[in-house]
């Protein structure tokens, strides 16, 4: 169970990466996949067409968040975070003018940058980093924000396009965002200076002490030190598959939806489901990453993706479809308290926002790809229930990667 004390004494920054976590839909490819009929359609694009602009806006997200992510480990967060609401803000509005492809293109690849990328990257930063003992159940809450995302944001960007033009849409949820999201975060921040001078004490300790290692090596990780360990290289593929399919799931919605006999609107009224099941784990989740570490649970959930992407081969009526959507939000679920724990168990927080960037912007590169690759076979005649079971023949495979890195990396780490 989740400690009260550490409930009540760290509520307001508890609560700060949740509603981060939250607003990070706005980049997220089920949001944006509920715009992708209607901008096919005007457009005059195909799925391998879109799925073409998908991958040059994701690419330039990924290498955007590379190049800025490291900024977190500099700039005061107050600051930092009000920059990001009013970037989000400005580019929400600027879909207003999306009327010419490039215009679309642009719009598009700076709401993934700032959405999918910077905004998680801020939430899930944030509490790796002030929280040591507690890490895995603070990213498991403030995680929480993502799934109620996913449960509201959809679904109503449906409705209000029965009322609205898309673009229209897209300017609502924008000074939605600036309304309420921004004053909310300035509040929730308030007494984050303590905490800050905290963690720097911290660090100037670790530096002083050597009995106190900053990680299992007994050094902080920058970037360069990372791109020279093995284990970063044998970690991608699994890290990566989460991403890659369940952005395939809901980039190509309307395809699976249509298999199953669905329109796109009844199917995408499960979306809820999904985010049940990615609030079911993370809390659980976070619990045995507090107890076990980040590094040795990391073979558990790329199997369960495979067996969430193999029963949807077999789901049918509302029962298939319900099951299919939980397992894969069990398996965001289950990934982000592990896979966020195990960057600051393995390398340390010094420079942790350098190193989340880095993986960040690959993992952003496989929502990318997804997308492109998987509209190609689409377009090519492939059914989308063979694209699934290649994702769940993937996913078993790069699980015998991790489980070398379980095997190799020291139990210090936890």
């Amino acid at each position: 169970m989740v400690n009260r004390s550490f409930l009540k004494q760290n509520a307001s920054f508890l609560s700060f990466g949740l509603v981060v976590a939250f607003f990070y839909s706005f980049g997220q490819t089920y949001f944006i996949g509920v715009f992708r009929p209607v901008i096919m359609s005007e457009f005059s694009l195909d799925n391998s067409g879109f799925g073409s602009i998908y991958l040059v806006v994701t690419l330039g997200s990924a290498f955007g968040l590379a190049a800025f992510g490291h900024i977190i480990d500099k700039v005061e967060l107050r600051r930092y975070v009000m920059v990001l609401v009013g970037a989000i803000t400005l580019v929400t509005l600027s879909f207003l003018a999306a009327h010419y492809l490039i215009l679309l293109l642009i719009s598009m690849l700076f709401i993934r940058m700032l959405g999918q990328g910077l905004m998680v990257h801020t939430a899930m930063t944030s509490m790796s980093r002030y929280f040591d003992k507690n890490r895995g159940r603070a990213i498991a809450i403030a995680g929480l924000g993502i799934s109620l995302g996913q449960a509201v944001f959809p679904l109503a960007a449906v409705y209000l396009m029965k009322e609205f033009d898309w673009r229209t849409v897209w300017a609502l949820f924008g000074i939605f965002f600036l309304v309420v999201g921004g004053p909310t975060l300035l509040f929730l921040l308030r007494g984050h200076d303590k905490r800050h001078e905290k963690w720097l004490k911290t660090e100037s300790d670790k530096d002083a002490d050597s009995s106190g290692p900053i990680n299992s090596q007994g050094r902080a990780y920058s970037r360069r030190d990372v791109l020279k360990d093995y284990r970063f290289y044998m970690m991608m593929p699994a890290l990566m598959s989460a991403p890659f399919w369940i952005t395939a799931v809901f980039f190509f919605a309307e395809d699976i939806a249509v298999s199953k006999g669905w329109a796109l609107e009844a199917f995408a009224g499960y979306y809820w489901i999904n985010a049940v099941g990615a609030m079911t784990l993370p809390i659980l989740a976070g619990i045995m990453v507090d107890r076990f570490g980040g590094v040795r649970l990391l073979p558990i959930y790329p199997p369960l993706l495979g067996l969430a992407l193999f029963l949807g081969l077999l789901a049918e009526g509302w029962m298939g479809i319900s099951i299919f959507m939980f397992l894969l939000g069990a398996v965001n679920g289950l990934a982000m308290p592990i896979n966020n724990a195990m960057w600051a168990e393995m390398y340390g927080t010094r420079y942790l926002g350098q190193i989340k960037s880095l993986s960040t912007s690959l993992m952003v590169l496989s929502t990318a790809l997804a997308p492109y690759l998987l509209g190609e076979a689409l377009d090519m005649g492939v059914e989308i229930n063979t694209l699934l079971m290649v994702g769940a023949i993937y996913a078993v495979i790069s699980t015998l990667l991790l489980l070398s890195v379980r095997w190799n990396t020291g139990k210090n780490t936890s």
